[in-house]
């Protein structure tokens, strides 16, 4: 009898440790669905000199603080511009939506004639309510901040 109160704890035991072992997978494998963002649509040549695009490149992050600006490294940094996601809400009777934000990070370099611009944005979430209001998680990039960065940049430019 007690044999057979062992052999059923046993199987307990298994299954709960199948299980949880099953959701740490799980949970892992959901967490590496990110999708590598492609790098020619976030960086671009101009045809044009480094001061002539630094110049543009400072007129287009206007309206937005700046924390980091150093013309001779060719790096631009700017402060997190806050907003609400569209793409998130809590769900089906709160309908909050999760706080979002975002910061560009440019370089700039040129050779000859030539300008080379590269754009990475860090953007992070925060759930509206619970645990998870308190800290930003970075999510991934999908370009978009990037491309709209990048021909407004290039309007800038057409216009000179």
């Amino acid at each position: 009898m007690i044999l057979k109160g062992l052999s059923i704890i046993r199987y307990r035991v298994i299954i709960i440790f199948l299980c949880v072992l099953f959701a740490v997978i799980s949970i892992g494998c959901a967490a590496r669905r990110s999708e590598l963002r492609n790098m020619a649509a976030v960086s671009r040549y101009f045809d044009r000199d480094v001061n002539t695009v630094w110049d543009a490149v400072t007129q287009s992050v206007e309206g937005i603080s700046i924390e980091i600006k150093d013309k001779e490294q060719g790096f631009l940094k700017t402060h997190w511009v806050k907003d609400w996601s569209a793409k998130k809400t809590t769900g089906l009777f709160l309908e909050e939506n999760w706080q979002g934000r975002y910061r560009l990070l440019i370089k700039v370099t040129g050779e000859q004639n030539k300008s080379y611009v590269s754009i990475n944005t860090q953007i992070e979430e925060k759930a509206p309510g619970g645990s998870r209001a308190f800290r930003w998680n970075r999510i991934t990039s999908d370009g978009t901040l990037e491309q709209d960065f990048l021909k407004k940049l290039e309007n800038i430019l057409d216009s000179q």
